[in-house]
């Protein structure tokens, strides 16, 4: 009983783990400058890079989803649409974007199972127009490819996603009970049965 117990612990843990948001404690101290002496250095500091456009965003807690509009990749599996998730709060390091708006974007792996990528506010995450930034991107990437179709991401699917993984999880855990449970009573049948063997 005590495996099914701990079968039962690390599951959950497991599902929860995933899909926690809250924002890290510490505060953020950095803030990117595109007029600064280190581009080169934070434009290099990128797990995927494209240009693109904010068209929808999704809050839950105190991240922010967006949903991009893809128009040209520099570094990354990027598809036509991608999700970027970033905290709402400065303390922690977000950023927001304003709809309508394209970016050039410097990407993180993703921190949360709802979205493609991350960013925060160390990135040189900046709007499309900022010449300087581009062009250190295009010294430090190269020239620009089009997107992947076949990669594309919506708000919707990620959104599709991340039930599926909540609803996963909670089968999870009720199969792991049921289990449990059926435990509990054969073995409470197997010491009914051995108390009746005694002699009396």
């Amino acid at each position: 009983m005590r495996w099914l117990l701990s079968v039962l612990v690390t599951v959950g843990l497991a599902g929860a783990l995933p899909l926690a948001s809250s924002a890290p404690a510490h505060a953020c101290s950095c803030v990117y400058g595109p007029d600064g002496p280190q581009v080169v250095e934070q434009v290099s500091a990128a797990a995927s890079v494209f240009t693109g456009t904010a068209t929808a965003k999704r809050v839950d807690g105190n991240t922010g989803f967006y949903e991009f509009d893809v128009r040209e990749v520099f570094s990354g599996d990027v598809g036509a649409t991608t999700v970027v998730s970033s905290y709402g709060l400065s303390a922690s390091c977000g950023r927001g974007f304003e709809i309508g708006t394209e970016y050039i974007v410097f990407a993180s792996a993703r921190e949360n199972p709802a979205a493609s990528w991350s960013v925060n506010s160390c990135s040189a995450t900046t709007e499309s127009s900022n010449e300087r930034t581009r062009s250190a991107a295009v010294a430090v990437y190269g020239l620009p490819r089009t997107p992947d179709p076949q990669r594309s991401v919506g708000l919707d699917d990620t959104d599709t996603s991340l039930r599926w993984v909540i609803a996963a999880t909670g089968g999870t855990i009720v199969l792991v009970m049921v289990l449990l449970g059926w435990r509990m009573r054969v073995r409470g049948r197997d010491t009914s049965v051995s108390e009746s063997d005694q002699p009396r």
